[in-house]
């Protein structure tokens, strides 16, 4: 057999996630693939030491995770001097990645895209069931069906959507409104009016964009600049019977302020995946309202759709060992506008 047929030994990696998320991180066939790329020789599951592991760790030039990676501190670093690249499978990286991390120039990508698509379908259908009013009618339930006058206005067609952060959840979610006939509104001060114009939507102040809005529906990271950014005083320029949708972080918005409105307002509805703190505690305000619909954050990637997560990382890793280049990769400056 000539030296060119010779199989190439593959690169010796660490895998690390939470134990819970195993059997849709890791099904057949994702480990299949994981096992014809790089040979594992460390596995790590949340809040397990890696000192015990030293000895292969100097080895090891990948890492693919799911939430549960090790940060990397001076001494992992230290411990692991051929680390070469992370593949991650998950979205922020903001729990694991140091200024160390950055210093040594090892390549991170993420799954955020992979991650993003679940997300963005919660979304949408929030806002769509929203545009029909169907929280209005599950809590005001009739039994006349005498329901074309019971709101200002219902339905998909010709409605005005505002979405707040162009990330690229919000951008999924335009996306999927484009199949509709529908006027999008979004703010986003990282924008200009050509990327707006060719993303299809109308740039516009947060006043006017709660004032226009059937339903406004929150993407923006949580950043120093976007907490507490949507106050009561937006939240009261809504127009009766619409809605308020939360999918990005809880923390962006006041909470006692939302509180506040949705007690004032009967009318409006607040569709909230996320909180501040998370979970709500059971003496919340939102737990008692009945204009609030409180979901677990289920938007982002759950069980069957972490093997999507795996999968990202996985494409990547193999154009990583091809020598292409990759398509989600993270540097420092990016990183620090994730949510």
């Amino acid at each position: 057999m000539s030296s060119d047929s010779t199989p190439r030994p593959r690169p010796k990696a660490l895998l690390a996630f939470r134990a819970e998320t195993e059997p849709w991180l890791l099904t057949p066939e994702t480990r299949a693939r994981l096992d014809s790329l790089v040979e594992v020789v460390v596995t790590l599951r949340e809040g397990e030491d890696w000192r015990p592991h030293q000895a292969r760790l100097g080895e090891i030039s990948v890492v693919i995770g799911n939430w549960g990676v090790p940060r990397f501190t001076p001494e992992l670093l230290a411990a692991m001097p051929a680390l070469r690249i992370v593949c991650y499978a998950a979205g922020s990286v903001r729990d694991f990645v140091t200024p160390e991390f950055w210093q040594r120039g090892i390549t991170l990508s993420t799954a955020v895209a992979a991650n993003a698509r679940p997300t963005a379908t919660f979304a949408e259908a929030m806002i769509l069931l929203s545009l029909k009013q169907t929280w209005f009618y599950l809590r005001n339930p009739r039994a006349d069906w005498a329901y074309l006058g019971d709101t200002a206005a219902s339905g998909v067609h010709r409605a005005t959507v505002g979405i707040i952060g162009l990330s690229r959840v919000g951008r999924e979610v335009i996306r999927g409104l484009q199949r509709h006939e529908v006027r999008i509104l979004a703010h986003d001060p990282t924008i200009d009016t050509a990327e707006a114009a060719r993303v299809g939507v109308e740039l516009t102040g947060l006043p006017e964009l709660f004032a226009q809005s059937d339903v406004v529906s929150l993407h923006a990271p949580l950043l120093a600049s976007t907490t507490g950014l949507v106050t009561g005083e937006l939240l009261r320029r809504m127009r009766p019977n619409t809605t308020f949708v939360n999918t990005a972080r809880g923390a962006i918005v006041r909470e006692p302020e939302l509180v506040a409105v949705l007690g004032e307002r009967p009318d409006l509805t607040a569709v909230l995946d996320v909180t501040d703190p998370e979970p709500a505690p059971a003496s919340s305000p939102l737990r008692r309202l009945k204009n609030v619909l409180l979901t677990p954050h289920i938007a982002g990637a759950r069980h069957r759709e972490i093997e999507l997560l795996m999968r990202g990382a996985l494409d990547e890793l193999s154009r990583h060992l091809r020598g292409e280049p990759l398509h989600y990769t993270l540097t420092e400056a990016a990183a620090a506008l994730q949510a």
